[in-house]
């Protein structure tokens, strides 16, 4: 009898143990960002994440990912939500990034563009984070938001990604040269005409 009893208690501290490791599991999406086009070579995009109760205590990255077939520069940010659950900011973000991304190994490549954390102070505030990059070069990136939830109710964050195109350097010596001539042309407008007397 005391064997079966030892056997049990084996058993349900066993489960306890692996409830606690699934519940401390980060959590961890990528997912690709659907773009709106801005007609001149850039777009706009929204992203974000919202948690449930049941994820509290838990850790998470997100990865949204895009890619873009020219030069650009781009600016995000984030901002969570503040529910106001007692004490307790809702979300922690602990950190925001931008990376060059390979999408058949779903991996992120090289040193990361770290975002600036703007987060106010005070009593929980909301967690405000942005970051800037420019002349980046064609291909996949990925945005990564790392966090915790802390909030009885769960948690969310929102976010906005402007991407513009850079034009390339031919355009630019296309423009260049097209400014010139109309100095050119202006410069001879302006030519005062002599009269003879």
């Amino acid at each position: 009898m005391k064997l079966k009893s030892f056997v049990l208690s084996a058993l349900i501290a066993g489960a306890a143990v692996a409830s606690q490791g699934a519940a401390a599991q980060a959590i961890e999406r990528t997912v690709p960002l659907v773009t709106v086009g801005d007609g001149v070579g850039g777009f706009n995009a929204h992203f974000g994440d919202t948690f449930a109760a049941s994820t509290v205590g838990r850790t998470f990255s997100d990865i949204f990912t895009f890619n873009i077939g020219s030069p650009f520069d781009a600016a995000a940010s984030i901002t969570s939500s503040y529910l106001n659950t007692p004490q307790t900011k809702d979300l922690l973000i602990t950190g925001f990034s931008l990376y060059r991304y390979d999408p058949s190994a779903m991996t992120m490549l090289g040193t990361a563009i770290a975002g600036i954390n703007e987060t106010g102070f005070g009593s929980h505030p909301a967690d405000s984070w942005s970051l800037s990059a420019y002349d980046l070069v064609n291909g996949y990136y990925a945005l990564k938001v790392d966090g915790q939830v802390l909030g009885a109710g769960g948690g969310a964050f929102g976010g906005d990604l402007v991407v513009s195109a850079v034009p390339e350097p031919q355009a630019w010596s296309m423009l260049l040269a097209g400014l010139g001539l109309g100095m050119v042309g202006m410069m001879k407008r302006r030519k005062p005409v002599l009269q003879k007397i």
